[in-house]
Formats: C-alpha cells, sequence, structure tokens
C-alpha cells in the first residue's frame, strides 16, 4: 500500500490534481467525501461523475493512451479492452461493474472500424488473409452463450476477484503470445527462405477462379458449379451466409433480453425478474444456444471436408485441428464470451493465441478475433444498455476519438503488412499492450477500495444480482 501512495503521490504531483470538494451543505449527503471527478448531488443523493467536459490534464493523459491502444490494438485482434478498462478504472476512478461495459462499447466501436478497414483492404488485394468464417461460425454461437454468462458475473462479483481474473488471464496470455510469435516469424523465414529459390508455395486458392473464367461459356457440371462457388467464397471479404447466421443469433440475444427484462427496461411479458419463468426463460435462451452450436459445427466440419475433396490447394490445417478437438474450441469460445463481457476486454486476448495455436496465419487470426470481438461487444452492449451499466454520454464520447486513432492505425499496419508480408507484427504488438496492460491492472488491484472488508474479505463478496 505504502508503494501505491507514493504512486498516488507522484501523479497528483506531477499533473496537479483538484478533487472535488463536497460543499458543508452536503456533507450529511456524501459524509464519506467523493472520489476524483465525481462530485455529489443533492438530488441523486449520493456522488455522481462530472461528465466527459471538461478535460483535466490526468484525463488528457488518458486519452493519448486509449487512442494509441485503439490505433494499433484492435488491428492485432484483441481489441484493447485491457487498456481501455484499466485506464478507465485508474483514471476516472469508476466501478469495475461501471468501466467494463465502457470499455465493451470503445471495442465495439473500433472493432468495427478495423473490420471495415480489413475488408476494403481485401477488396484491393484478393489475395489477401482475412477472416476465416469457417472458424468464426463455429466460435460465435459458443462466445454469445458465454457473453450472457458473463454479464450476471459482472453484476455481482467483487471487483477485486474480476481484477485477479484479469490479472492471470494476462499472464496466460502472454505467455502463449510469446510461443506463436516466435513460431510466425520462423513460418515467414522459411516462407521467405522457398520465395528466394523460385518455390513460392503462397499463392492462394483463389487463382483456381482464373482457369474457371476461361471455361465460363462452357456449361458447367454441379460439381464444378459448387467449385466455383467455394472458390467465390474465399475471394469475397464478406461471407453473407455466415454473417447471417451470426446475426440471427445476435437477434436471439436481443429477444432474449426483452423477454428476461432488466433493471431499467421491465420485460415486455411481464416476467418478473428472477422469478421461476424468469429463470426459464433464461435455461431455454441456453439449450437454444447449444442447439445452434451443436448445428454449427455439424455443418462447416461437412462443408470442410467437401473442400477438401474439390479444392487441391486447401489448406484444412486449422479446422482439422478444431475437428480433432471440439470440446476444447467449445469450452474456449464460451470462456471468451464469459470473459469479454464480464471484464470488457472483447475475447481477442483468448481467441487470437488460440486460432494462432490452431495453425493460422497473425493476420487471418487477428482479422478474425476482430471479428468475433464485434459479435460479442454487440450482444453485451445491448444488454449493458438495458440494464443501466452503461454510462452512453461517457462513452459516445470517448468512442469517438478511439474510432479516428482506430482507422488511422489500421491504415498503416496493413500498408506495413502489404509491403513486407511481415504479418507477425501484430502478435508483437499484442505482447506489448498485454504486458502494459498487466501492470496496470496490477496497480489498480493494489489501490483497489475493500470497502471495509480486507482483502481476502472482498474476493468473496458477492453483488446483489436481481
Amino acid at each position: 500500500m505504502k508503494i501505491s501512495r507514493i504512486f498516488y503521490f507522484l501523479i497528483v504531483l506531477i499533473f496537479k490534481i483538484k478533487c472535488f470538494e463536497v460543499p458543508p451543505n452536503l456533507k450529511q449527503v456524501c459524509p464519506q467525501g467523493c472520489k476524483r471527478y465525481f462530485y455529489c448531488d443533492e438530488v441523486q443523493k449520493k456522488c455522481v461523475y462530472k461528465g466527459f467536459f471538461p478535460i483535466y490534464k490526468l484525463e488528457f493523459l488518458e486519452i493519448l493512451v486509449l487512442m494509441t491502444s485503439s490505433s494499433l490494438a484492435t488491428s492485432c485482434g484483441i481489441g484493447g479492452g485491457t487498456v481501455y478498462s484499466s485506464m478507465i478504472l485508474g483514471v476516472e476512478e469508476f466501478e469495475p461493474s461501471e468501466a467494463f461495459p465502457i470499455a465493451n462499447f470503445l471495442i465495439l466501436l473500433c472493432g468495427l472500424v478495423t473490420f471495415t478497414s480489413f475488408a476494403m483492404d481485401k477488396y484491393e488485394h484478393p489475395k489477401n488473409i482475412f477472416v476465416h468464417y469457417d472458424i468464426a461460425v463455429v466460435f460465435g454461437p459458443s462466445m454469445l452463450l458465454g457473453a450472457k454468462f458473463g454479464t450476471i458475473l459482472n453484476r455481482i462479483l467483487s471487483s477485486t476477484i474480476l481484477l485477479i481474473f484479469l490479472l492471470v488471464l494476462l499472464i496466460f496470455t502472454t505467455s502463449k503470445t510469446y510461443k506463436n510469435i516466435l513460431k510466425a516469424r520462423k513460418k515467414e523465414q522459411e516462407l521467405m527462405l522457398k520465395k528466394q529459390q523460385g518455390n513460392d508455395l503462397n499463392q492462394p486458392l483463389l487463382e483456381e477462379k482464373n482457369n474457371e473464367e476461361d471455361n465460363e461459356n462452357k456449361e458447367l457440371t454441379g460439381e464444378e458449379r459448387e467449385k466455383l462457388e467455394f472458390i467465390k467464397e474465399e475471394e469475397n471479404p464478406l461471407n453473407w451466409p455466415s454473417i447471417s447466421f451470426i446475426l440471427f443469433l445476435e437477434l436471439l440475444v436481443i429477444i432474449d433480453q426483452f423477454i428476461e427484462g432488466s433493471n431499467k427496461v421491465p420485460s415486455f411479458i411481464g416476467i418478473q425478474r428472477c422469478s421461476f419463468w424468469y429463470w426459464t426463460s433464461f435455461s431455454v435462451y441456453v439449450l437454444i444456444t447449444l442447439i445452434f452450436v451443436k448445428l454449427a459445427i455439424s455443418y462447416i466440419l461437412k462443408k470442410v471436408r467437401r473442400k477438401k475433396e474439390l479444392l487441391t490447394e486447401y489448406n484444412s490445417e486449422v479446422m482439422e485441428n478444431v475437428e480433432n478437438h471440439i470440446a476444447y474450441v467449445v469450452s474456449i469460445g464460451i470462456f471468451a464470451g464469459i470473459v469479454s463481457s464480464s471484464l470488457g476486454i472483447g475475447g481477442g486476448m483468448i481467441t487470437n493465441p488460440v486460432f494462432s495455436g490452431l495453425g493460422m496465419d497473425p493476420k487471418q487470426s487477428s482479422s478474425t478475433s476482430n471479428f468475433l470481438i464485434i459479435v460479442t461487444a454487440i450482444a453485451s452492449s445491448f444488454i449493458f444498455v438495458l440494464s443501466g451499466q452503461l454510462n452512453i454520454v461517457y462513452s459516445l464520447n470517448m468512442g469517438a476519438l478511439c474510432t479516428v486513432a482506430a482507422w488511422i492505425g489500421s491504415f498503416f499496419i496493413l500498408k506495413y503488412i502489404n509491403r513486407t508480408g511481415k504479418s507477425s507484427i501484430l502478435l508483437v504488438i499484442m505482447e506489448y499492450f498485454l504486458i502494459a496492460s498487466f501492470f496496470i491492472a496490477l496497480y489498480k488491484l493494489i489501490t483497489n477500495d475493500t470497502q471495509g472488508y480486507g482483502f481476502i474479505g472482498h474476493i468473496f463478496m458477492l453483488n446483489q444480482y436481481c
């Protein structure tokens, strides 16, 4: 605690932070005083955040850090949620139940910008690697199911246990990412060597389309037509059948939320929160999602087997690894969804290393992780808005700045990859952000307010959900 006080003193000294003082006539309303950037509101009878404006010196530094994170982190497929959460917790001193929904919303906005940038790059360079939609369809339902549980955990778990959870996850992911960096760089060196020897093995599947176009005036057989469809699917950055399936699942999340209701918006069919029918609706949603998980996996694996039969150059390594570890893949998807919505980190810091471990190219794993980040962030943000946990004004103001930075970062990173062919830079950026996030989260844990319960006691403290 002495170290944290010294660190806090240095920040106050450098930036000359002045906390809002509680007026004498409101001492009874806020007897404990208010945190930095909070003022005592006589109407609401509590300390209330001042709002995005005016911006103080330390907040200006926070904005610069978040914009830098947005410009780099989203491009490497981790969303930047760890930095977002840590900075909002540390500077604005929001509670985790408030900070994580804001971070989740920023991830959504920046993820959409990055996805658009990568999709435009795919249109301009059809041979470039983009989202692995087969993997996205397998992971999507599992992550949405996990996000449902994650929003509940965000409300009931104490800030201490959430921060410990985040730190453990950062340690594991940092180690995993470092191994993937070594593997990716070794693979890049091998490809460069083969190119120098005149054996360029990086010819994409899409070149098969040229042979089909030469015979476009000929009548195609059913098998040839199917083969051509697979080739076009690989070329198109927007795989609408896969995207439509994911959007349908998003619609189920929205319908379920309206049926169950929230703290702010009651159920439109009159279900009482935490009643028998509330938990029945919850269970039905979980069951339906599990069915879609099963159907998605069966469909994709059948489709992959057909691709292997028709496309001689099709690289099936990733999907073969998925098929051999189905239970592991589903578990990781659910876990990533829980983490993304409960900690506001997007889930990319879990899925990206996993995808790299399955054999994906760093750029493809980053693009796929970013796509799935958007999927879970949409569902989580909608639930957080209905439950009244999202500070919308602050989120929109900060989000406007971060989306501009995300677009700039995506532009320059894509330019670098297209020029050098070294997509491992995405993993390197991710590694630096994970390390920085670990120390920020550790500092927040050290300075975390345990509300008089003590460190151990606060771990086991549960907040009321209903």
